[in-house]
């Protein structure tokens, strides 16, 4: 009679291990999933970060033309009296509109790296932040959106005491509102090998204010007077921090600006649009070629 004998143990498995070549495939494989993904999250992370730059340039605006309802429909002055030093009387822009917003976050571009601490003391050029009034002035001096200085609050000192005149246009006085610059992307500085650094400025120069026959375009200057720039547009100096006298493309591969109208709408474009209609020199000696594409001026 035959036994049966009911084992019942597993029966043993073979093992399989991948080979070298197998291993490298799918190694190449991850590695090219890697090249064609990492990029497209890198343009998504890009593309999020100009929306939000759009909003906080947007909620800026909006609060500067609530500012101008009202103030007997001006804007804002970019500086009191140009000491830098809220100890000593002086505020900007941004600080003056500050009822009008409810955080101070959307005085930045999230593509701009600067810290908050940076943007608090960006240089010695302003004094260290020891208050909260001090801090809340350098905050505002370095905000992301650089104001339209020679047509919206142009600073003159006016012949022959030439003592500063801080002013500003009012909102009715601008022609073309849909076709004016208001504000518009900014950066602080920039170290010798170009890299910026310290936040944005308060306000930047127009890349010229001349007309042909050499008649100026700013309001309220009058031939003899002085004028508080930076320099103008240098274009022969690419290093400099105002080679686009103050205005930084922080998108789209440093090719584009975002920029705030008078009429309170937002948009990026390229960097090479802003000039139009200009011939554009170092310290924005050139002159407006064509009045209808020049988007800096405030009246025709």
């Amino acid at each position: 009679m035959t036994q049966s004998i009911y084992n019942n143990r597993r029966p043993a498995t073979s093992r399989y291990a991948f080979t070298l070549i197998e291993l490298l495939v799918v190694i190449a494989i991850i590695a090219i999933l890697a090249a064609i993904l990492f990029p497209v999250f890198a343009q998504a992370k890009a593309a999020a970060k100009k929306t939000a730059a759009i909003s906080n340039s947007k909620q800026v605006n909006l609060a500067s033309l609530e500012y101008t309802i009202d103030n007997d429909d001006h804007f804002p002055i970019l500086l009191y009296n140009g000491t830098f030093s809220a100890a000593l009387g002086d505020s900007n822009y941004h600080v003056l509109i500050r009822p009008y917003y409810k955080t101070e976050g959307i005085l930045m571009d999230p593509m701009d790296p600067a810290s908050i601490g940076n943007r608090d003391y960006p240089d010695s050029s302003v004094p260290a932040p020891t208050t909260e009034a001090q801090r809340e002035y350098n905050f505002g001096f370095t905000a992301d959106w650089g104001v339209n200085m020679q047509f919206i609050g142009p600073i003159l000192y006016p012949a022959p005491n030439y003592q500063m005149s801080p002013s500003s246009v009012t909102a009715t006085q601008i022609a073309r509102p849909a076709n004016s610059i208001l504000a518009i992307s900014a950066l602080w500085g920039r170290t010798a090998s170009g890299a910026p650094y310290g936040g944005g400025n308060y306000a930047v120069d127009a890349p010229c204010w001349t007309d042909a026959n050499g008649n100026d375009l700013r309001p309220g200057y009058a031939t003899g007077d002085g004028y508080w720039w930076f320099g103008g547009w240098m274009p022969s100096q690419p290093l400099v921090w105002n080679v686009f006298g103050g205005v930084w493309p922080w998108h789209s591969s440093s090719t584009q600006v975002i920029v705030a109208w008078a009429d309170g709408h937002t948009k990026a474009m390229p960097l090479t649009a802003v000039a139009a209609g200009c011939d554009v020199k170092d310290y924005s000696a050139g002159y407006v070629t064509d009045p209808s594409k020049f988007l800096w001026a405030t009246t025709e």
